[in-house]
């Protein structure tokens, strides 16, 4: 389904009111800051549906704690009568919110989870990013038969659901492979003492380092490594250069050399909406290079939004003709690839394995 270019839309001076929920304080702000600046730049694009109504965003803040995040649902559905609802938040409060999804009756899309139990427990939760079960399975493979590497290392980080779930799947699909896990170690939030730990698992000479890990832990991971003088292949989960680069504190140039699972490459062919997203960026002096995977699945799913309200105006968007539409949407065009619904909520997507060089992903193969 090709994104057409819209024309001159005259506007009815009426809105569809959509919740969006998402850390817009707090340790997580920037996922909730590069979500909002792509659905800005889409929304400059695209101003109006097919009768002229646009889009009311409501924000709630959950400051990307799971408790605030159910609070926020309930707020939004109830107070505000919101016709759906995006989530901006990571996969702990997603799957909160999932939990309680069906006593509320309005669909849901979120943007950047990717455990995949987030479309287990509701017919209303809709998940846009891909699934982990993908993202662990490509990078096992990738690892084992593109690399031809034997033995890996895994660092993880305890009480995260996504990060988890990522570890265990790879550790199965490398070893049905007859791969070898030399050392998995689960990281503590507070965790201080890395030196020691990585000497340990150096002695043990694995090729690659692989690390579900949060951004904050890469780079003491990669200060460890420094010292000790070791320079291991290393993997990294999704969406992560796009935190790496909102923090202040360590040099982006510490990642050159990693590879990372991402949606988004920024030397990859774009589609016709890509390059028009491109343009309104420049009309509005974005950088191409300050937008990245998060603002990218922002604009596509305000894209894809925009596309099935339209479908839904004679219905007047009633939540049931909006969560039908989601599921039932086939090859729609995003940034850079198709994406299409299956009938539980989950996307089918690519994804790509990039190499991270000054700050910037270098596009190595994409997975269907």
């Amino acid at each position: 389904m090709e994104h057409k270019d819209e024309p001159h839309i005259k506007p009815s001076g009426n809105s569809v009111k959509i919740g969006m929920i998402g850390p817009f304080s707090g340790a997580n702000t920037y996922k909730g800051e590069l979500g909002t600046k792509g659905i800005e730049v889409a929304q400059q694009l695209i101003p109006y549906l097919d009768n002229g109504d646009s889009i009311e965003w409501i924000r709630e803040d959950d400051h990307g704690i799971p408790e605030y995040s159910v609070s926020a649902l309930k707020t939004l559905v109830e107070t505000h009568k919101v016709a759906a609802i995006i989530i901006l938040s990571g996969s702990d409060s997603v799957l909160a919110v999932a939990k309680v999804a069906e006593q509320y009756k309005t669909p849901i899309l979120t943007l950047f989870a990717s455990h995949p139990d987030i479309t287990r427990y509701s017919s209303l939760v809709n998940q846009f990013n891909f699934d982990d079960t993908f993202q662990a399975a490509v990078a096992a493979l990738y690892i084992r038969d593109e690399l031809l590497i034997d033995e890996v290392a895994m660092l993880t980080q305890s009480g995260n659901a996504h990060f988890t779930y990522l570890a265990n799947e790879f550790a199965k699909q490398f070893t049905a492979t007859e791969g070898i896990i030399t050392d998995r170690y689960e990281l503590k939030e507070d965790e201080q003492n890395y030196l020691p730990i990585l000497q340990s698992i150096k002695n043990k000479d694995p090729e690659l380092l692989y690390l579900p890990i949060a951004m904050e832990h890469i780079f003491e991971v990669k200060s460890a490594l420094i010292q000790l003088n070791w320079n291991p292949k290393i993997m990294l989960s999704d969406g992560i250069l796009a935190n790496i680069k909102v923090q202040k504190k360590y040099p982006v140039e510490r990642m050159n050399g990693m590879m990372a699972i991402d949606a988004y490459s920024y030397d990859m062919e774009y589609s016709h909406l890509g390059k028009q997203l491109l343009e309104q960026m420049t009309s509005m002096e974005v950088d191409k290079l300050d937008i990245g995977t998060k603002s990218v699945l922002a604009m596509e799913s305000y894209a894809l939004l925009v596309d099935v309200l339209n479908r839904c105006i004679k219905q007047k968007n009633k939540p049931s003709c909006i969560n039908d539409s989601i599921r039932s949407t086939t090859k729609f065009e995003g940034v850079k690839g198709l994406i299409s619904f299956d009938s539980t909520g989950k996307v089918h997507r690519s994804l790509n394995i990039n190499r991270i060089q000054d700050g910037v992903t270098e596009f190595i193969v994409r997975v269907y």
